[in-house]
């Protein structure tokens, strides 16, 4: 019943969202090899989990929806140099986000 609850719930735009997200993602990034390489799918795993994190949940249709639409804002930030450099973009992006 509690699944079916949030599942429907009318959830705030992933725009007030978002700066919270990036900047989970990135700690993650910088806590965990920091001078490696960043990759596609670093990127990927991260943001899910970072997005999971926020929600509390993984297995519902607003997640998987938020997850989506993380990666496509992110998309054009350069995935060039190490985990830290890419965390240092990932919150600067944060901080042009329109709350």
């Amino acid at each position: 019943m509690a699944a079916a609850r949030l599942a429907t719930a009318s959830p705030q735009p992933l725009t007030h969202r978002l700066p919270a997200i990036l900047c989970a993602a990135a700690t993650r990034l910088e806590q965990m090899n920091p001078d490696a390489s960043m990759s596609e799918h670093a990127r990927h795993r991260e943001i899910q989990v970072s997005v999971w994190d926020h929600h509390g949940i993984y297995n519902n249709a607003v997640v998987g929806r938020d997850i989506t639409a993380v990666l496509a804002s992110i998309r054009d930030v350069p995935l060039a140099g190490t985990r830290a450099a890419y965390a240092d973009r990932l919150r600067a992006t944060a901080r042009t986000v329109t709350r």
